[in-house]
């Protein structure tokens, strides 16, 4: 039983910590960030759609944990941010909570 919850924890930390590189195409990952803002996160087969204050902007890895399109740009560097959005920045980012976190009620 208990290696049973060590497991269990263990994965759930794991599904927390997950990027944008590590999405297959389709996937979704929502953030909710500083300031009330929040904004998600697509895979697409050469990059990821961010939507965001309405808009949906596709942004191509550029280096690293980021992606851009030389307007709008989404880092995982450390912090996740979405900067270039005149609704922005997205800062302080944290994965919304029904990502990663099993609802039973």
């Amino acid at each position: 039983m208990r290696s049973l919850i060590v497991v269990t924890a263990a994965l759930i930390a794991l599904s927390a910590c997950q990027n944008a590189g590590g999405l297959g195409e389709g996937e979704r990952l929502n953030w909710n960030c500083a300031d009330g803002k929040s904004f998600s996160l697509r895979a697409v087969a050469d990059g990821v759609e961010v939507f965001a204050a309405g808009q949906t902007h596709r942004l191509a890895r550029v280096e690293g944990g980021q992606y851009s399109n030389g307007a709008v740009t989404y880092s995982e560097n450390g912090e996740v941010a979405l900067t270039g959005l005149a609704s922005g920045p997205y800062e302080r980012c944290r994965r919304a909570r029904g990502d990663w976190w099993l609802d039973l009620w």
